[in-house]
């Protein structure tokens, strides 16, 4: 366990370290999220326009900007810290990665989905569901993910 807790701060270490060097180089992952964000909401029925990485809803809140955070990219580095310090083989860890890092991108999306609408449809919780439900959930959602990777491909 102590080799895990070490490995991991090793490994979340590097990767915040990387990430605040190529920081500026990652702000395309903001205008890809609304993008795909627009993309869904429209395919949803919900008429939307994107700027950069601001949507601009046609009713109910008037916009969404999407930020560092909205990307999933935290969620990615802090699920693959998980599973770079856990003790298998390289092959399954890059199986991990391969299987996790879409399933929380996906489910990140699910998030911001979920936000537009309630943003749309009970403005007057969007941020209690934003800050704390959706918060508490993505730390959930990681640690099912890696225990799902565990169960799944590294006792088999």
């Amino acid at each position: 366990m102590a080799r895990f807790v070490a490995l991991y701060l090793f490994y979340i270490g590097i990767f915040t370290g990387m990430y605040l060097f190529f920081k500026e180089d990652l702000g395309f992952l903001k205008n890809l999220t609304a993008e795909v964000f627009s993309f869904s909401m429209s395919l949803l029925g919900v008429t939307n326009s994107v700027n950069e990485n601001v949507l601009h809803f046609a009713n109910g809140i008037t916009a969404m900007k999407v930020v560092d955070e909205c990307t999933g990219i935290y969620e990615v580095l802090v699920y693959s810290g998980c599973v770079l310090a856990y003790s298998t083989t390289y092959q399954k860890k890059l199986m991990g990665i391969a299987f996790g890092v879409p399933a929380i991108l996906g489910i990140n999306m699910v998030r911001l989905v979920s936000l537009g609408f309630v943003g749309l449809w009970f403005p007057e919780i969007f941020d209690y569901v934003h800050y704390y439900f959706w918060q508490v959930t993505l730390i959930i959602i990681i640690v099912l993910v890696v225990l799902i990777w565990i169960e799944k491909v590294v006792k088999r």
